[in-house]
């Protein structure tokens, strides 16, 4: 009887935890469903940018989400509680079918290319860490020590036959780390190509010269630092992502017409045989005028310039590669993801139409359901097609010597 009292004391408290159970269940099955949602239709404020964030590096991830959501609403059916089933229902079919189109046109993307794909990458594990083989101090400019990281391909590579890759990192001119994607760095220096990672100064304050001279400092300095590990650089390749990929194509085309200052020397080096720019801001003019990603956009480039279009446009130009474009520039491969909310993908698309115009090689692709930096997930379907699109790029763009 005692027992019977006790527990129809406690019954009250049992109906609210549960309740709220089922409030909170089914409220994260609704987020859920909008995430991918927001992945499918990216044009929506806020959640179409959060829902390609999360939903395009990991849609296995989302349709196993989905159908746990369905086993949810089964047992919410059996219990009989038919409006909760409903609900859950409606929230694990978007979720699980639409994840399902996302991870779906990703592997087919991925076949058109013949990129192999991995259980690592479809299970999108996080990126690797590795290392540089050595850290080179390059330059003491503005009171800092700006470093290199080097990677080196394993001992049975012929160093010299291929390109030095130099890379120049991504975070808006303003954050960003030359370790930030040392996976990637890895996995080139892998397949045979050398790959130093550098530093450069970063805003505030105002970069827009700083940084790209600082770009060709390292190529000059770095040229014969490299030389006792065995590495040939009289050919380098620019690489960069965001705002390096602006950086590296800057510098590249500036190289090639002369027109572009060194932070450490007044002699020039060589312009790089090819440069690659993923998702980069080549227009910061464009990137200010799109004002994406809640206003970043516009942030980054006053950050970076000292101010507006209007009020600095030889700033905008000289650290623009659009401004740059002319016959006779070498080989570019331009990636960025169809849903990129920071750079539009019409913006890199642009420029590879202007270079064609010109009569120059330029390679462009956009990786499906994928926001800015989406190769930043090292195992992803999404970042595998990215490196795949790099290694070919360099294959037959700088052929060994």
């Amino acid at each position: 009887m005692n027992a019977r009292v006790r527990m129809q004391a406690r019954s009250p408290h049992t109906r609210w935890w549960r309740r709220a159970g089922l409030v909170l269940w089914v409220v994260a099955s609704v987020l859920v469903a909008l995430l991918v949602l927001g992945a499918i239709i990216p044009a929506v404020p806020v959640v179409g940018y959060v829902g390609t964030e999360w939903v395009g590096p990991r849609p296995l991830w989302f349709v196993v989400f989905g159908l746990i959501i369905a086993v949810g609403a089964a047992v919410a059916w059996v219990r009989r509680m038919r409006r909760t089933a409903l609900w859950t229902a409606v929230t694990s079919a978007v979720t699980a079918i639409g994840a399902a189109a996302v991870l779906t046109t990703q592997l087919l993307d991925a076949h058109s290319h013949h990129v192999p794909v991995s259980a690592a990458d479809v299970l999108a594990v996080d990126q690797p860490a590795a290392p540089p083989d050595h850290v080179i101090d390059y330059a003491r400019l503005g009171g800092r020590t700006l470093k290199a990281g080097l990677w080196t391909p394993p001992g049975g590579h012929p160093q010299g036959a291929r390109p030095m890759v130099v890379w120049v990192h991504g975070g808006g001119f303003s954050t960003g780390s030359r370790d930030q994607r040392e996976g990637d760095y890895r996995w080139l220096a892998d397949h045979g190509y050398p790959v130093v990672s550098i530093d450069y100064r970063l805003t505030p304050p105002p970069r827009w010269k700083d940084a790209s001279g600082d770009v060709i400092c390292a190529m000059s300095r770095l040229a014969r630092q490299v030389r006792p590990y065995g590495i040939d650089s009289s050919r380098t390749v620019l690489v960069g992502g965001s705002a390096g990929g602006s950086l590296a194509l800057n510098v590249a085309y500036g190289l090639e017409t002369g027109r572009i200052h060194s932070s450490c020397t007044t002699r020039l080096p060589a312009p790089p045989v090819a440069v690659a720019g993923f998702y980069p801001a080549s227009d910061l003019k464009g990137t200010w005028q799109d004002n994406g990603l809640l206003g970043y956009g516009r942030e980054i480039t006053e950050a970076y310039t000292g101010g507006t279009p209007a009020q600095h446009p030889e700033r905008y130009r000289y650290a623009s590669a659009t401004s740059r474009v002319r016959p006779g520039l070498m080989p570019t491969l331009l990636v960025t993801g169809a849903s990129d909310h920071l750079i539009r993908q019409s913006r890199v698309h642009a420029l590879a139409d202007r270079l064609r115009q010109a009569h120059d090689r330029a390679q462009f692709d956009a990786v499906p359901y994928s926001d800015h930096a989406f190769d930043a997930t090292y195992h992803s379907i999404a970042g595998t097609i990215s490196r795949t699109l790099l290694l070919r790029f360099l294959d037959g763009a700088t052929p060994r010597t």
